[in-house]
């Protein structure tokens, strides 16, 4: 049986693996800082961000996957009111978020509002009764119940 000789590389060989692996941890970090730095000066518009820990209150009051009324103060159509929408529906899942609509049955509805509100005043006008309000525009209301 034959013993393999010990390999010997050229001098220059070497140093060009370790200048390329020396390069390639200089060009992550630079990468990780340049990510970091361009996350840092972006500013999260529709406050998107937050979604979980406002809607962290209404998960437990919601029953688990059903479908659930929304409402909002945003114009409708408008990019602030579909980004908000969506962010609420990705918290909030796994329930399905539905436009508020009377040809939708749905026993639960979560108020979204960017502006304080009165939501006493909005469960008289449709007719439901007020479980939560969170105080962060988050509100929580039940169809059908008195």
């Amino acid at each position: 049986m034959k013993v393999m000789d010990e390999v010997r590389y050229p001098p220059l060989v070497v140093a060009g693996v370790v200048a390329v692996c020396v390069l390639s941890c200089v060009a992550g970090f630079e990468a990780y800082i340049d990510t970091a730095d361009y996350h840092a000066a972006q500013k999260d518009t529709f406050i998107v961000g937050q979604t979980f820990w406002r809607f962290a209150g209404a998960i437990p009051l919601l029953p688990r996957g059903e479908m659930v009324g929304y409402l909002t103060d945003l114009e409708p159509g408008s990019v602030q009111n579909t980004t908000a929408f969506l962010a609420a529906q990705y918290a909030l899942a796994p329930n399905l978020l539905v436009s508020l609509d009377p040809r939708v049955k749905v026993n639960w509805v979560v108020g979204n509002y960017s502006q304080e509100t009165d939501a006493q005043q909005t469960a008289k006008i449709f007719g439901m009764q007020l479980v939560k309000d969170f105080g962060n525009g988050v509100v929580v209301f039940r169809k059908g119940a008195r």
